[in-house]
């Protein structure tokens, strides 16, 4: 079963190459572009990483971080 990871990045060029080479390696890739749609991803998809960008609209990388944080929180 290969491994799931999400990347966050509003440059979607950055997120399209990022999104190839991983794929390449035998990953399953999903992009957000922005931080609404990327806390929306991560819940739907849970995946084993999630690569994430600070700068972004809505709701920036910090943010994301937090809230993901503490849905998963013991």
């Amino acid at each position: 079963m290969a491994r799931k990871v999400v990347v966050v990045d509003d440059e979607k060029p950055i997120a399209d190459i990022l999104e190839f080479n991983l794929k390449k390696e035998g990953y399953d890739v999903y992009c957000a572009y922005d931080g609404n749609d990327a806390v929306d991803l991560i819940y739907e998809e849970e995946p084993d990483i999630v690569l994430l960008d600070i700068m972004l609209p809505g709701r920036d990388g910090m943010e994301v971080c937090r809230e993901v944080r503490k849905k998963y929180e013991m």
